[in-house]
């Protein structure tokens, strides 16, 4: 697919989410004060988060699209991983708050028993929020989208929030009232783990970390198979955005005179790029091969 089909349905993703999420963070907002349920409160609110990490990701989408220009020549892919770094941001403030609603509950004692409301409602999100994980995790690798990827974690955060929830609830309806408060202080520890993932994954894409062995290999394997390759003597590769960047030094023949250097250069740019499908540009630098004999020409002594 094209670049701009590539953020058309990682935007589609983003409004997707958006209103699903809205009519999440309504319905469990509302059960949890109608079924008096410290956890589904909880939970409210960790899907409230969600469409600010949605909005986050649309926007950031819209600015990594933006073309090439003078101050930008990579582009402006590097937003995607700022961007998923500020969702991760959010999710650890909401693991937070949870900890802290959670906490301020059990001293005061203020334990009610929470309605069957509440118990239907975390049923919901739980199916609710894994199909949208599903949904959005799919496309967010189909990309390569890193802040489409992290907001898909965030909605698996919820899920697995409201699995929690669901046992708390539970119990406390089971007549062990304590356990509903409590599965608060276990959801706000595993959304700060989620955010620590999260926030640790776009600042490996900042530093410009390699994309993997894998995909080193595929690509050199791609370069040799290029007529007049004779070794592919370097190679690195940083991601931006959805996309890689890949730097390679080529060994040829040290006979090869320039303007066939140039053709073959261009050979294995086109070629990676046409079959890797998320690489947006090629460096290549060409060196002769070092175990190579050079070239004679016909008439040349020693």
């Amino acid at each position: 697919m094209d670049k701009e089909e590539r953020f058309q349905k990682g935007e589609k993703t983003c409004w997707v989410s958006i209103w699903v999420n809205l009519a999440l963070t309504i319905f469990k907002a509302l059960a949890g004060i109608l079924g008096r349920s410290q956890a589904m409160t909880a939970d409210a609110a960790h899907s409230f988060s969600d469409i600010c990490s949605d909005v986050v990701a649309l926007v950031s989408l819209k600015i990594a699209k933006k073309p090439v220009d003078e101050r930008h020549p990579y582009g402006h892919g590097k937003i995607e991983a700022i961007a998923a770094a500020a969702v991760g941001g959010m999710v650890a403030l909401v693991g937070v708050t949870i900890l802290w609603m959670a906490v301020q509950t059990i001293p005061g004692r203020v334990i009610r028993i929470p309605g069957a409301i509440a118990l239907v409602a975390a049923l919901i999100s739980i199916l609710v929020k894994e199909a949208l994980f599903q949904y959005t995790v799919r496309v967010g690798k189909r990309l390569g989208s890193p802040v489409v990827v992290a907001n898909a974690w965030h909605h698996r955060s919820d899920a697995f929030s409201s699995v929690v929830a669901l046992v708390g609830i539970t119990g406390a309806r089971m007549g062990y009232p304590i356990l509903d408060p409590l599965t608060g202080v276990a959801v706000s520890l595993f959304v700060v783990k989620v955010a620590y993932n999260i926030v640790l994954g776009a600042f490996h894409q900042l530093m410009d970390t390699s994309p993997g062995v894998e995909v080193l290999a595929r690509i050199t394997q791609i370069a040799e198979e290029v007529p007049g390759v004779e070794h592919v003597h370097e190679i690195k590769a940083r991601r931006t955005g959805q996309y890689l960047l890949v730097d390679l030094k080529l060994e040829v023949d040290p006979g090869t005179s320039v303007a066939m250097g140039h053709t073959i250069a261009g050979e294995v740019k086109h070629k990676i790029v046409k079959n890797m499908g998320d690489v947006a540009d090629v460096m290549v630098h060409i060196n002769p091969h070092k175990h190579h004999p050079p070239h004679r020409h016909p008439g040349t002594t020693d």
